[in-house]
């Protein structure tokens, strides 16, 4: 209740000034730290990165102008831009980028952890040099993720920690308050030109029928990440527009391949052909077509392996698998083995609104085949915490193949040696880690396929149904562009009619 009344109050102090985007969505504000919240910073364009992506997912320069990579694929050498300027007047330059991606923090926390690094250095202020100890042509790709913006050396305190946020982008913070608000003004001196808006709130909140209520009453410009049920509604507002993208996100179960329960491929199988994707992606996403029949959606066709069994509901054989794993059928309609009910437990968060529902649907398809499936709501770190401490047995998850434009950084992240928060749990496979590293060396569409199979015939995590994204939007405003790789909010582009 506290923190619903400070949100309001926060809200509509923020929203005095009519001429303030006023913007809503569930994500919430983790702290200072790029590792833990460099999403926001990097959707509302006040932190950068050396690198990003076009409309067609293909890397291009951003921070940096140029890069290329020496003949055994060992140094890569980036060209900085020179005319970048941080928030604080401070001059962009290779060696603060440098004194960025070497911090402690990042090393051990981003995403930077899964490369070969061997030394990242200035070789002049304008040319960043990254050795590497093995050949890695992903690399690039890496600095496109949110964990990688560059703050300019006055964020930091002596110990390297981040005190406040100091960027490169279209707009500067102006007040924040963590987990729930933020408000930013135009920088500018933004390098590449100038944002049309001069002052954007951003609000967390993290139920869906909020974001919906406060577009219908005009509280709000732009809301992301609407469920098709508000959307229905708000369709009809003669003052809103819907925009709905396919994004390159999979909503899946992790699965604690070393429980008891769950170590049994068999079982994860039963699993899988208890639920039925088609009915929770016509009923929950009013779109069939999300049904996942593997891990990669279609949207991303290097990946989407045409050539394996799809996945798909079948109760009968999901029954027969469990009972030759040996769980047997009792009178009260579960499964027991060894006089041991099939009871486990699934957590889920509301940051994403359709994962409670497609929880509940999960649990009810599970007792059709005699599994006692408890669903809890709790927060998304939950899912890491209970990772780390081997205490989660099933977690229905929402991930992103693209925060990385290359599908091997979340593979090698998830499924690569002893799994990932948001990937696998005490399951590993040789052949998995094998190919893996030779994907660091080659871009084989082959081996993608190799990838793709291996997932879809041990389930270390269970595919539910891909994704959509739903912004609604003022009919006042003119030149939003919804990103589908849920990089930028792109508002710098935004303006007022």
């Amino acid at each position: 209740m506290k923190k619903t009344i400070i949100f309001f109050c926060l809200f509509f102090t923020f929203c005095l000034n009519a001429k303030v985007l006023k913007v809503v969505g569930p994500l919430e504000i983790k702290g200072l730290e790029p590792t833990k919240a460099g999403y926001i910073y990097s959707r509302l364009q006040i932190a950068e990165n050396l690198m990003t992506i076009d409309n067609n997912g293909e890397i291009k320069a951003n921070l940096a102008k140029s890069w290329d990579v020496s003949k055994d694929g060992l140094t890569w050498s980036f060209k900085l831009r020179d005319d970048v300027i941080f928030h604080d007047g401070s001059k962009f330059n290779a060696n603060i980028v440098s004194f960025n991606l070497n911090r402690e923090e990042l090393l051990k926390k981003s995403i930077l952890r899964y490369l070969p690094l061997e030394k990242i250095y200035a070789e002049n202020t304008n040319t960043l040099i990254v050795k590497l100890k093995t050949p890695f042509i992903a690399l690039p790709s890496y600095f496109v993720h949110y964990s990688t913006v560059i703050l300019a050396k006055s964020s930091f305190d002596e110990k390297g920690k981040v005190k406040k946020v100091i960027g490169t982008g279209a707009f500067e913070i102006a007040n924040i308050t963590i987990p729930i608000a933020i408000k930013v003004k135009r920088f500018d001196n933004w390098w590449n030109g100038k944002a049309k808006v001069e002052n954007i709130s951003y609000t967390s909140v993290s139920k869906n029928e909020t974001r919906a209520l406060m577009m219908k009453t005009h509280q709000s410009d732009i809301a992301f990440s609407l469920l098709p049920i508000s959307l229905k509604s708000l369709k009809r507002d003669s003052h809103l527009n819907t925009e709905t993208v396919t994004i390159f996100r999979t909503r899946k179960l992790k699965v604690n391949s070393g429980s008891e329960f769950l170590s049994d491929k068999r079982v994860r199988h039963a699993i899988s052909y208890a639920l039925d994707r088609k009915g929770i992606s016509k009923v929950i996403l009013h779109n069939e077509s999300l049904a996942a029949t593997q891990m990669l959606p279609p949207s991303m066709p290097l990946w989407h392996n045409k050539d394996i069994e799809p996945l798909k509901q079948d109760i009968t054989k999901a029954k027969a698998l469990l009972k030759e794993a040996g769980w047997i059928k009792a009178k009260d309609g579960f499964v027991y083995k060894d006089n041991k009910k099939f009871a486990i437990d699934l957590i889920t968060y509301s940051n994403w609104p359709e994962l409670p529902m497609i929880a509940t649907a999960v649990q009810s398809q599970l007792k059709e085949i005699g599994i006692d499936l408890k669903v809890s709501i709790t927060n998304s770190s939950e899912v890491v915490r209970r990772h780390k401490d081997n205490s989660l047995q099933l977690a229905l998850i929402s991930k992103n193949f693209t925060l990385v434009p290359n599908a091997i950084a979340a593979l090698l992240q998830d499924y690569g040696k002893k799994g990932g928060s948001w990937g696998a749990m005490n399951w590993e496979s040789k052949e998995m880690i094998e190919t893996l590293e030779l994907l660091k060396k080659e871009d084989n569409p082959q081996l993608y396929y190799k990838i793709t199979k291996i997932l879809q015939e041990d389930l270390p995590t269970i595919p539910l149904t891909w994704s959509d994204l739903a912004v609604v939007y003022s009919k006042h405003l003119k030149g939003l562009k919804v990103d589908p790789f849920e990089i930028s909010y792109n508002l710098s582009d935004v303006s007022f009619k």
